[in-house]
């Protein structure tokens, strides 16, 4: 991105719970993604390239309208948008490559949360609990179904390939995120979880105990999710990025740090050199 780096570190809502067997079956018969993208929003510059088993290759630098506030990928597009205006684009997002197939400026604004699985992408608002969903693929996002009773206050939100899990204080919930549709699967109690990642089949919780991460892992598939186990502690973070199979830990100052995540089991790869500051989001499908 050298302009990012040459060279390289219970949501309770109110729709029936479902039977999860036929969530995975896009997952099952789709490539995973390995691309990554980094955005600028006082610039609109973007940085993309692709993250593999936790190795970085850069790909391109390119432009896009400056101001977005949020940037999600799915396996094979990537979107973004602006809370502020609604205005947003689309367009495919293969091998670390972006290319732009639709604009938009029909989006609702105020969307406080936005995230995408394997095919889908869900819109939600923790003031007051309204939330949409619709496909992400092939470039272009179509607006499927809207809500208006998920819970409100939901701090952070991430999507596995077919699996999104909500967090706040003490409570977590999950289910299917396929298709363009959410449907809710369960809720429970939990330790304070913090900000969630999620690669295609597991999700990372970070909790900021002030002076450190907490990370804690567990599985994300078929609308469920496994019990969370601690699996050590880190400096705080600024952003996280993820694939397929691998993280993107970022600090606006340039210092970076990828590893990897897949099948409930998180190991470091290492520091990244190079990697250019001031990166406002990192998107990465999944």
């Amino acid at each position: 991105m050298a302009a990012f780096a040459t060279s390289v570190m219970v949501v309770t809502p109110a729709a029936p719970a479902t039977s999860a067997a036929a969530a995975s079956a896009f997952c099952n018969q789709t490539t995973p993604s390995t691309s990554l993208a980094a955005y600028n929003k006082d610039t609109g510059a973007v940085g993309t390239g692709t993250l593999a088993a936790g190795r970085w290759r850069y790909g391109s630098n390119i432009n896009v309208p400056d101001g977005y506030t949020h940037g999600v990928a799915s396996r094979d597009s990537l979107l973004f948008y602006n809370a502020d205006t609604g205005a947003g684009e689309s367009g495919t997002f293969r091998a670390g490559k972006y290319t732009r197939v639709q604009t938009y400026d029909n989006f609702s604004t105020g969307w406080t949360h936005v995230v995408a699985s394997g095919d889908s992408a869900l819109f939600y608002n923790a003031d007051n609990g309204q939330g949409g969903t619709g496909t992400l693929r092939n470039g272009r996002y179509h607006h499927v179904r809207s809500y208006d009773n998920f819970s409100t206050g939901w701090d952070s939100i991430a999507a596995s390939c077919d699996t999104a899990v909500f967090t706040k204080s003490g409570e977590v919930g999950y289910g299917t995120l396929t298709g363009g549709v959410y449907q809710h699967v369960d809720a429970r109690n939990t330790e304070d979880l913090g900000t969630l990642v999620a690669t295609k089949d597991t999700v990372l919780a970070l909790e900021n105990t002030g002076s450190q991460l907490t990370y804690r892992v567990a599985r994300a598939t078929g609308g469920r999710v496994g019990g969370f186990r601690d699996i050590g502690t880190s400096g705080v973070w600024d952003e996280e990025g993820r694939t397929g199979d691998s993280l993107f830990f970022y600090k606006t100052d340039g210092t970076a740090w990828t590893s990897k995540l897949s099948g409930g089991t998180y190991a470091n790869v290492g520091p990244l050199n190079g990697v250019s500051s001031d990166w406002s989001f990192i998107a990465g499908g999944v």
